[in-house]
């Protein structure tokens, strides 16, 4: 029973609740004004039989005294008959001997009369007694009218109430109830195996919702261990990632490292009378020393693409030129091959705007890159141009080339890392595929993205969009610093900070070429002797080195109370990442220059540098 109880639905549970209540209550109310009304009646009664009686008392007196019977007996047949309740009434003599009567004597068990008796009384004199009896049925029956109309009323009312709060709960309390399982229900769907359990047909509201809260903590702690699981998988992942981060970071160092040597030593063969032949070796061995070099970039950019640790430095530059720029770079590789490389720009070279010139020189070198490559002969045409959207400028950068095409459905998957359109080019045309992944995701953290259409065997069309706001301040350009040392700069002592011999004789054979005095240290402390005990005016520092790294070497060097501690120093290391610069930046430094070292750079920023101070502002500081 308690178990099929428990099946019924809430709303046949209301019912019978409501049902049994109004027959309570109406029954309860019922009898309650059935107690009152009994009481009423009663007094009721007393009131109109005492009536009665000095009614009757008052009339028959002088007929008691006399004992004129006849009379009697008229006036309490007369009384009887105007009085229908009245049903029975008897005078005596003060013998109590019975004069008159009028009606049936009732019973004394009877229920439905009520009796009174009382004497006759003149003067304080008794004369006689009368007994008077009332019949209550008709105004029982009145009570039992009443009773019922009460009754009826109260389960009115009460399956009225009843109905209006089954509609109110319906509303507010069932509805939202059997919402809440239906959610519930949804939650375990997609959370419990395949195959669950079967709802049972029999379960009421509540009973499905306590199920349906069952199963949603199993799910909550199924979550909470697969969270812990997962916790600990991020854990692990986030390890391993800074395992790789590391490597690879260590791996860029020790491959740039013997980079710079190989790098050098061809730059200073080249500088030296070498057969035809020779010559030509040279220049083979330093162009697939830059192919190495440009793939390890690639790599290292990706790393930090992909671990979100590339961040957007906005200056101002001039679009066109700095599309030049990496123009210049390509002439002669695309004249070597019969290329015609043009390029149109509507925006003048004096106009400058407001965005990350680095980042846009490296998609735009990626890009032609790839054209010169896979174009045996024909054209690369760049055109730009701009339209103007409210405060800001839309620039378009369109580059089309006539070289070897991409097929359709291979235009998507070029833009992931390691991927060529076809795994023979990476034979026949070199590269490791990073060029276009790079520059899409770059694009994307500048609110652009790239657009490929090609037809293989035709050419291609690369173009992307970036939103640039001008540049509206006036400012004054200064020429970039000269790569040709001045007399009295030759004359000043630099001194180079390096552990690597070889690294050592690359430097200081290059600076030698140009006339400058260097003096060589093979770590930090030797570094910061030399200093406290000799007056340079130039530091090139390398970082990684055996008792004592080159950021603690700067730092000691700044804490120098004399004006030593103003000695310009720059880093000239093969830690390159950004992380790199800042530390190089939070130490006191005052310039970068990354390994392999690009000679014409390393120029540039010496020659700015020597007879400068530490305290004065570069323009075209790297860091």
């Amino acid at each position: 029973m308690a178990a099929y109880t428990k099946s019924l639905s809430l709303w046949l549970k209301y019912l019978f609740m409501i049902t049994l209540i109004t027959v309570v209550i109406s029954f309860t109310a019922g009898e309650i004004v059935r107690v009152f009304e009994r009481n009423y009646l009663e007094k009721k009664v007393d009131r109109q039989l005492q009536s009665y009686f000095q009614a009757l008392s008052s009339t028959t007196i002088e007929d008691v005294l006399t004992e004129d019977i006849p009379h009697l007996e008229t006036i309490l047949e007369q009384a009887t008959a105007h009085n229908p309740e009245l049903i029975y009434v008897l005078i005596s003599n003060e013998a109590d001997v019975q004069l008159a009567s009028s009606g049936q004597e009732p019973s004394n068990d009877s229920t439905l009369t009520a009796q009174y008796h009382h004497t006759i009384t003149f003067e304080g004199e008794v004369f006689g007694s009368m007994t008077l009896a009332l019949n209550k049925k008709v105004l029982l029956n009145e009570i039992n009218q009443h009773v019922d109309q009460i009754r009826y009323f109260s389960a009115a009312s009460l399956l009225l109430l009843g109905c209006f709060s089954y509609f109110l709960t319906q509303y507010l309390l069932l509805s939202p109830l059997n919402r809440i399982n239906r959610k519930l229900l949804s939650i375990n769907e997609l959370s419990l195996p395949a195959n669950p359990e079967p709802e049972p047909d029999n379960l009421s509201e509540l009973a499905r919702l306590n199920r349906s809260v069952n199963m949603l903590q199993e799910v909550l702690l199924a979550q909470k261990e697969k969270e812990r699981r997962l916790e600990i998988a991020k854990k692990h992942a986030e390890e391993a990632n800074k395992s790789k981060t590391e490597f690879i970071a260590t791996m860029s160092h020790e491959i740039r490292t013997p980079m710079n040597i190989i790098l050098g030593s061809l730059d200073i063969l080249k500088d030296e009378p070498l057969s035809n032949a020779a010559n030509q070796l040279t220049d083979t061995a330093q162009n697939a020393a830059k192919l190495l070099l440009s793939q390890l970039n690639d790599i290292l950019d990706y790393s930090r693409l992909d671990a979100n640790k590339v961040t957007l430095t906005n200056s101002t530059f001039s679009p066109t030129m700095t599309a030049k720029k990496v123009i210049a770079i390509f002439s002669a590789q695309a004249a070597q091959k019969n290329i015609v490389l043009t390029f149109n720009s509507d925006i003048s070279s004096q106009t400058l705007f407001i965005g990350d010139e680095g980042k846009i020189s490296q998609i735009l070198t990626n890009l032609i890159g790839n054209a010169v490559k896979f174009t045996e002969n024909g054209t690369i045409s760049l055109n730009i141009i701009n339209q103007k959207n409210h405060d800001a400028t839309d620039i378009t950068f369109t580059l089309k080339d006539s070289g070897i095409g991409i097929a359709k459905g291979k235009i998507d998957t070029i833009l992931a890392p390691f991927v060529q359109s076809d795994p023979s080019f990476s034979r026949r045309y070199g590269g490791a595929g990073m060029g276009l992944a790079i520059s899409n995701k770059l694009l994307a953290m500048m609110g652009g993205k790239l657009n490929i259409q090609s037809t293989l065997g035709e050419g291609s069309v690369f173009s992307f969009q970036l939103r640039l706001k001008p540049d509206r301040i006036n400012r004054e350009h200064s020429a970039l610093p000269s790569t040709s040392p001045t007399a009295q700069q030759q004359t000043l002592p630099i001194l180079l900070v390096e552990d690597s011999p070889s690294n050592q004789l690359i430097a200081k054979t290059m600076l030698a070429k140009y006339g400058f005095q260097v003096n060589t240290a093979n770590n930090g402390l030797e570094a910061v002797k030399a200093i406290k005990s000799n007056k340079f005016f130039l530091v090139l520092m390398d970082l990684q080195m055996p008792k004592m790294n080159g950021l603690d070497a700067c730092s000691e060097i700044r804490k120098l109370t004399n004006a030593k501690k103003y000695v310009p120093i720059v880093a000239m290391t093969a830690n390159v990442s950004d992380t790199d610069r800042q530390r190089c930046l939070s130490v006191g430094m005052d310039d970068f220059i990354a390994k392999p070292i690009n000679k014409h750079k390393m120029l540039q920023v010496i020659c700015y540098w020597l007879g400068r101070s530490h305290l004065d502002t570069n323009p075209y500081r790297r860091l």
